[in-house]
């Protein structure tokens, strides 16, 4: 197990905090410690808010009404509940710059599908961060280890910074001295975000379905790699074995705390036995610190367990 650990304080970024209400930056710089940063805030309808910070949950002096509630959804979808309607009926927002709000509320119901949703009672609001530096070295060290011709699946349990991770890789591997022609397959328009550098030789397919995302990646964009986030249903796992034959390599994440339980799900089972990946990394976090700890698990030893 490889360690990995970052120095660097995070705070909100402007374009999110213009969002918020004015008052929780100033609770923020209160509670969140020094090193630390926000990973995710929660408002909540008549109740305290809280921010998520090492893994741990913070209280916050703030309590959302049922008008500032609503007033902060109409915010965060620029006034136009529309727009957003479909997202909203799966339980989420998905906002420029990668951010993500995950929102529920009353939902109405019709032939056992939600319709839409009124009465808001929390937002979790998902921080994206820029992968510091470091972040992503070890798992493109095991993907070259790999001959660069075998995909890499990296797995945690959610909120412990996979996508953060995931965008430090295509990072590293779209620049430098020999860089490769990287697909990113963001179907929830949040993995993209803060993917700064115009020397970095990324295409980014925002909203795509990661199934039909792959496949465009390998047949209209000749990729060298594809990197996605969060696969795991079936139909989307059988799409990708298809997808893997143009041997266009994937590197993806997917929630699980260990190898038996991530491949004991059918559609992780089939990516496995197709071999589309040739190495799993379990990804995890030191308590109350910014600290990547990468668990490397070769094909033939993530194999061992059935």
């Amino acid at each position: 197990m490889q360690c990995i650990v970052v120095n660097e304080r995070r705070l909100l970024p402007p374009f999110l905090e213009a969002l918020l209400p004015p008052q929780l930056p100033v609770a923020l710089a209160a509670a969140v410690p020094e090193g630390l940063f926000p990973e995710e805030i929660r408002l909540r309808c008549e109740r305290v808010a809280s921010v998520t910070v090492g893994g741990k949950n913070i209280p916050l002096p703030l309590v959302m009404s049922k008008q500032d509630m609503q007033e902060q959804l109409m915010k965060f979808c620029s006034g136009s509940l529309y727009a957003h309607a479909e997202t909203l009926i799966d339980g989420y927002l998905a906002l420029p710059n990668g951010v993500r709000i995950g929102v529920v509320g009353h939902a109405g119901v019709v032939g056992g599908r939600p319709t839409g949703i009124t009465a808001i009672t929390g937002f979790c609001i998902r921080v994206p961060h820029l992968a510091p530096p470091l972040v992503g070295e070890e798992p493109c060290r095991v993907f070259e280890e790999l001959g660069s011709t075998r995909g890499v699946l990296l797995f945690a349990p959610p909120g412990v910074g996979k996508t953060t991770v995931l965008r430090g890789i295509a990072a590293h591997l779209a620049g430098g001295a020999v860089p490769r022609r990287v697909a990113m397959v963001d179907t929830r328009c949040e993995l993209a975000a803060f993917i700064g550098g115009q020397e970095l030789l990324i295409d980014v397919l925002s909203g795509y379905p990661r199934g039909h995302g792959i496949a465009i990646a390998t047949r209209s964009l000749c990729a060298e790699v594809i990197v996605c986030d969060e696969i795991g249903d079936l139909a989307e796992a059988q799409e990708i074995v298809s997808a893997h034959t143009g041997g266009v390599p994937l590197i993806a994440s997917a929630h699980a705390k260990n190898v038996r339980e991530l491949l004991s799900r059918p559609a992780m089972r089939l990516l496995h036995e197709a071999r589309v990946f040739g190495a799993y990394i379990g990804l995890s976090r030191a308590e109350g610190q910014f600290c990547y700890c990468y668990d490397v698990v070769d094909w033939e030893g993530a194999d061992a367990f059935f």
